[in-house]
């Protein structure tokens, strides 16, 4: 029998693995919709063009996401998330120093984008789940919540009036280096067995298969997957609502200008948004738990359209604030119930899998969509097309999913 892990010990790493992610996540896309604006005037390029910068780091970490497992398996947790911390500290100096939008695309391509995979929520989540595997779920939802981005929005404007840009940029690389003592003290888990299984059990929301008739056996094959209809209706509901999330926390703070308010109250309105994504990351596997995870994502999708359609309706703050906070807590809950969905449909052994290969087919969307909504809004030269299409979308996108949680499983792991 193994010795109890001590309880003090484990929540030091649930706390490093919470810092880190906070500052991947927290950095990269919650200073990004408020430096939109003054990035487009800084080098004299159309929106959709700044807007590639966010959806070149997603598409870095959609392409680099298969190879994080065995990277970790390899050289350990530690020294994958501290060489993703100084490799994202990187490319914001880089930022920094830009002279053109190519330096800038580049530095969310590469640098930031690589930094996300090595210290964000993928490496964060095997950690919780390696320190609290008796019951993970907890820990990784707590791990996941992405409190920084409630509050580098509010701090992003008055540091680019301060220092502009270069300043922005580098006040990031600072707090990416004043997190580097506490990601050394990461120890991988408690014992010296390297837990590839942990990033399986740590999902939020995630619980050991019952009643799908799937995760008794062996694991799906990607072959099968990818053969089955059901697989790519997951992919294109999936793709949509995660690129919906990207364009809101890369367009919000420019379309709330465009509707008549201050940048700071459009600012506000991003910190709102990023709070609401605490809540709805923790709470994501409750609903699921609940309802399953198609009927779980079909309310997230109706909700998500619910929140754009009050940012449409209206000029004033306060109902912009409550679609915010609805917008914020739907993106947020969107990847933990596809895993659930996940899970339910392809079994615990096949999870990993299904999710590196949602990751690799749902790149055109997430890579693609946010840069479009951008040139849409360019060539018609307001938002409100952009936002009736996203409600159109997620209405759509809510249809398919209550469509696939009434579909009966049907997939056999002994087709692996």
């Amino acid at each position: 029998m193994s010795a109890p892990i001590p309880a003090g010990r484990a929540r030091m790493m649930l706390l490093r693995g919470f810092l880190c992610q906070n500052v991947a996540i927290g950095c990269a896309f919650g200073s990004f919709g408020v430096a939109l604006i003054p990035l487009q005037e800084k080098f004299g390029v159309g929106r959709g063009l700044v807007s590639f910068g966010i959806a070149l780091a997603v598409m870095m970490m959609g392409l680099a996401a298969p190879l994080a497992a065995p990277l970790i398996n390899r050289i350990g947790l530690r020294a994958m998330m501290v060489g993703g911390i100084v490799m994202s500290a990187a490319g914001y100096v880089l930022l920094a120093l830009a002279s053109n939008i190519g330096m800038v695309l580049f530095a969310y391509a590469v640098p930031i984008g690589l930094g996300l995979v090595g210290f964000g929520p993928l490496p964060s989540t095997v950690l919780a789940g390696n320190w609290f595997r008796s019951n993970p779920g907890p820990a990784a939802g707590l791990v996941n919540m992405p409190v920084l981005m409630v509050l580098v929005p509010l701090v992003t404007l008055p540091l680019i009036r301060e220092g502009g840009l270069s300043g922005l940029y580098l006040a990031l690389a600072a707090l990416h280096v004043a997190l580097l003592p506490f990601a050394f003290g990461i120890v991988d888990a408690p014992e010296a067995e390297v837990a590839y299984t942990a990033a399986i059990r740590s999902v939020p929301g995630h619980h050991n298969d019952n009643g799908t008739g799937l995760g008794t056996g062996g694991a799906v094959s990607a072959t099968t997957m990818l053969g089955q209809p059901l697989f790519w209706g997951i992919v294109l509901g999936s793709g949509i609502l995660h690129a919906v999330g990207i364009i809101a926390s890369s367009h919000l703070v420019a379309f709330g200008i465009e509707r008549g308010i201050s940048a700071g109250q459009a600012s506000l309105l991003a910190a709102v948004m990023g709070g609401a994504s605490v809540v709805g990351a923790f709470g994501s596997g409750l609903l699921c738990a609940r309802l399953g995870g198609g009927r779980a994502l079909a309310l997230i999708a109706a909700g998500t359209a619910t929140g754009w359609m009050a940012l449409f309706l209206t000029q004033s703050l306060w109902p912009m604030a409550l679609g915010s906070l609805v917008i914020g807590a739907g993106g947020a809950a969107v990847f933990p119930a596809i895993s659930v969905l996940a899970g339910e449909r392809f079994g615990a052994r096949s999870l990993t899998r299904a999710l590196g290969l949602f990751g690799l087919a749902t790149l055109p969307m997430n890579f693609g969509l946010p840069p479009l909504a951008g040139v849409l809004r360019d060539m018609v030269g307001t938002y409100d097309p952009v936002v009736l299409v996203i409600v159109a979308a997620c209405i759509g996108v809510a249809a398919l999913y209550y469509a696939i949680s009434r579909v009966p499983v049907r997939l056999s792991p002994t087709l692996a």
